[in-house]
């Protein structure tokens, strides 16, 4: 498959459908010869919980943790409290990975019918967000559309408006949606940014396999009155840190995170957007595009 121009080579002894992945990975499968980078990820089966070994590095609370042992990262990862597809025990899954992201094996235990792999979810997801690190990009808490050419990204937390804007967008003449939760950005060779859609969307689920230059960096703050801003980079660089998904376990690719993101602003505006949830925005980021 191919997200935000890496290539990701699974090999399994399983099918898609038997992993249970095609629901939400099919729109990205496919061979992309001119892919920025490949990543190689080996897909076995666990026949009882293993834990990892290793010294325990980071530990955000919620579905997973990570460990290194010597020169692998191994992350934990274990949906027994979330409310996604599960069995009648925990789901755990244990993502191996080597120091420079693109050599992974993916071991899970496999029971009942409702099974589906991590792949589609926080393995998947991990993978994405800290391969993109090593290719020139970061990924962002954010909503982002292609507007006839244009792409152009929403940042902010949960509930700073991100799906709103992009349902305000979505029957515009010209526009396609990109993901409202989880927007990859990265510059080429040239300097230049795109933005790029993930597979895994927000409350609205929209996640297509599409991309576009970026033109636009938005932060979102809802407010009484429309107006729009345009930020400098040292005043917008830690508001886009604190909304960008970071390898707190790992200082060299922290340092390549930071490295991304300075390269993004300058090659893309970043603008405070404050806002009603209506239409009457549209025209105002248009107007600085």
């Amino acid at each position: 498959m191919t997200i935000a121009d890496m290539q990701i080579e699974l090999q399994s002894p399983l099918s898609s459908a038997e992993l249970g992945i095609d629901e939400r990975l099919s729109p990205f499968f496919g061979n992309h010869q001119t892919a920025s980078r490949r990543i190689a990820i080996a897909w076995k089966e666990l026949e009882e919980v293993s834990l990892p070994s290793g010294e325990p590095v980071y530990d955000p609370g919620s579905i997973w943790k990570m460990y290194r042992d010597k020169d692998t990262w191994c992350a934990e990862i274990n949906y027994a409290d979330r409310n996604l597809p599960k069995t009648d025990d925990d789901l755990l899954s244990l993502l191996f990975a080597n120091p420079e992201w693109d050599n992974l094996v993916l071991a899970e235990r496999r029971n009942g019918t409702a099974w589906q792999s991590a792949l589609a979810f926080g393995a998947g997801e991990l993978l994405v967000r800290t391969g993109i690190l090593l290719s020139g990009g970061v990924v962002m808490h954010a909503s982002g559309l292609d507007d006839n050419g244009s792409g152009i990204v929403f940042v902010g937390h949960s509930g700073a408006g991100k799906s709103t804007q992009l349902g305000l967008w979505q029957d515009e003449p010209g526009v396609i949606g990109l993901n409202d939760d989880r927007i990859a950005v990265k510059t080429g060779s040239d300097g230049r940014a795109i933005c790029y859609g993930t597979p895994w969307g927000g409350s609205s689920e929209i996640a297509t396999n599409h991309s576009a230059p970026l033109k636009a960096l938005i932060l979102l703050v809802q407010a009484p009155e429309n107006s729009i801003e345009r930020l400098s980079s040292s005043a917008a660089a830690p508001m886009l840190a604190c909304r960008t998904f970071l390898p707190y376990w790992d200082k060299a690719l922290m340092k390549r995170a930071f490295e991304n993101l300075n390269r993004i602003l300058q090659s893309a505006p970043v603008y405070m957007l404050r806002c009603r949830p209506e239409r009457e925005v549209i025209p105002i980021v248009r107007s600085v595009l």
